[in-house]
């Protein structure tokens, strides 16, 4: 009889036990109450603030990147992203627009194939890529890069928003100067060994 006594009151302590944690996730997590983040795309983030506070959201800018379509300063965008519910006292993190639109160190790409030049550069994040067929002995050899009319070195800084121009060799070589240094004259001299 004992045995059964303790055994009823180890299962009652259990459920109780199980109840009560239960009532306390659900007012820890505030089980039910969430709210809408709100769509603050195209504000900035003093404009944005009062939509976050009337929903007890706080809000973090944790990045910033450059997008011609949208004002500097403004947001991009929102991670959660809008129209997600979350808890009220959650943080939303913002990634802006920035100002200008940064620069990368151009990589050397002279002697590189056309294919691997242009993946290179587009994983820098420059997207405006332009090719120019220039007399080269090589097709698809890289011998240049332009930017703006001018010749740049490996190590040169182009903005992210760059148009460059990947000189690119054609396969032809290109005709040689009458007057090269490395063209053989053709005079007539006595041949020693002719008879």
């Amino acid at each position: 009889m004992n045995i059964i006594k303790n055994l009823l009151l180890a299962v009652a302590i259990l459920f109780v036990l199980s109840l009560g944690t239960s009532i306390w996730l659900n007012v820890y997590t505030r089980h039910g109450e969430s709210v809408e983040i709100p769509n603050v795309k195209t504000m900035s983030p003093e404009a944005a603030q009062p939509f976050f506070e009337a929903r007890k959201l706080s809000y973090r800018v944790i990045d910033s990147t450059y997008n011609e379509a949208f004002v500097p300063g403004t947001i991009i965008e929102t991670i959660p992203p809008a129209g997600s519910k979350v808890k009220k006292g959650r943080t939303i993190y913002l990634r802006i627009n920035s100002h200008s639109a940064g620069t990368v160190l151009l990589p050397d790409l002279v002697d590189l194939s056309q294919r691997q030049a242009v993946s290179m550069l587009k994983s820098l994040g420059l997207e405006k890529i332009q090719i120019e067929w220039v007399p080269e002995n090589y097709r698809d050899l890289v011998v240049g890069v332009e930017y703006r009319g001018a010749l740049l070195q490996a190590g040169d800084k182009v903005p992210v928003s760059a148009t460059v121009t990947l000189l690119v060799g054609s396969g032809t070589p290109a005709e040689e100067d009458e007057t090269s240094p490395n063209e053989e004259t053709t005079e007539d001299f006595d041949n020693p060994l002719d008879f």
